[in-house]
């Protein structure tokens, strides 16, 4: 009932405000103050600046000494639009620094992966060279057991065993002694033939020059000689030696051959056997006397010279048993010359025997005949 007659009274109560109409007031004096404020600050703010202005007016052109002056707009701004540059060449600069370390990344990024590639490329060249290799050693193994088994099949197969032997070339020498030097048996296997071998067996005999030989397949062996031939002889006691044009001994003999005697030699006796050749000096006369004998053939009285003395280098003296004569050439220079004349005193002095003179200089004197008393 109390309560029901206090809210009566304050209905009849003009003067009575409810609690939201105060607050109302409230918030609208708090929003006029503030407005005040900041118009006396706006106030003051405005007075300053003509203050100021003022000032500035009023001493401008004057020196003030102890006062500070005002920095001007434009300094300000400049300073600002600095700051602003600096600013933006700093984040330029920045943005420059980070693009490098970006692309510095990049590229360590790339080097490495370019690294890791090469790793891997020369990883798998080695794997195929490898893998070359193994081929390489597996065919090498194949080539060596087929070629070890072909060559026990040829060493063991009797269709590879020797059933002829082939002479070819021989003159001085049979069939047979070269059969027996070369030492080479029938039905052994060919492969087993070692030609170098029996080619030197061969050559043992002074008479041979050259061997080839040669395997004919499945059963023959070919040898091929070029024998040397006597072209003069040496007397050996009651014998004689024969000698080639290279000045092998091939031969010692009691059988005189139809062969020019060459005396005067200057090799030792002792040395006189088959397979031997002449001394250095007697060798160097011995091209002289071939090219006399070369020259006696070509005119046709070769088979007149019986011996050559070689003894003195500078007086070559032929003896022509047969036509009583003995002719002395000289050294020898200009064969041909002094052959035509030895041709020519032959012939006018046939029937008588003597010494036929044409060791001296043809240009000045003139060959000679004298007979013998």
């Amino acid at each position: 009932m109390k309560k029901e007659q206090k809210k009566d009274n304050k209905l009849y109560d003009f003067d009575y405000e409810t609690q939201d109409k105060k607050k109302r007031k409230s918030k609208k004096k708090k929003a006029d103050a503030k407005s005040a404020s900041k118009s006396k600050d706006n106030i003051n703010y405005a007075s300053n600046q003509i203050g100021q202005e003022h000032k500035r007016k009023k001493y401008d052109g004057e020196i003030i000494i102890g006062v500070t002056r005002y920095p001007e707009k434009k300094k300000i701004e400049n300073k600002k639009s600095k700051n602003k540059t600096e600013r933006n060449s700093n984040t330029k600069k920045t943005k420059e620094k980070n693009i490098k370390r970006r692309k510095n990344a990049i590229n360590k990024e790339q080097y490495n992966v370019d690294k890791s590639i090469k790793i891997d490329e020369q990883a798998n060249k080695k794997i195929i060279k490898n893998e070359k290799r193994k081929k390489k050693i597996i065919k090498i193994l194949l080539l060596i057991l087929l070629i070890s088994g072909a060559i026990v099949f040829a060493l063991i197969s009797p269709i590879f065993n020797i059933r002829k032997i082939e002479i070819l070339g021989n003159k001085q020498i049979t069939k047979e002694e070269l059969t027996s030097l070369s030492k080479i048996q029938l039905d052994d296997n060919i492969f087993k033939v070692q030609n170098i071998k029996v080619a030197n067996n061969i050559k043992q005999n002074a008479y041979i020059s050259e061997v080839k030989v040669h395997k004919i397949l499945p059963s023959t062996v070919q040898i091929k000689v070029i024998e040397r031939e006597p072209s003069y002889m040496l007397e050996y006691g009651n014998g004689y030696v024969y000698v080639s044009n290279q000045g092998y001994m091939l031969e010692i003999s009691s059988i005189k051959k139809e062969l020019p005697i060459l005396i005067g030699t200057s090799t030792s006796k002792e040395d006189y056997k088959a397979g031997n050749r002449l001394n250095e000096e007697d060798l160097i006369k011995l091209g002289t006397v071939i090219k006399i004998i070369d020259s006696a053939k070509t005119n046709g009285i070769s088979n007149l010279i019986t011996k050559i003395d070689i003894n003195n280098s500078n007086n070559y003296t032929l003896h022509l048993e047969s036509e009583r004569k003995v002719a002395y050439l000289g050294d020898c220079s200009n064969i041909e010359t002094r052959m035509l004349f030895l041709v020519g005193i032959l012939e006018k002095e046939k029937d008588h025997a003597g010494e036929i003179f044409i060791n001296m200089n043809l240009n000045t004197d003139n060959a000679y005949f004298r007979e013998s008393v």
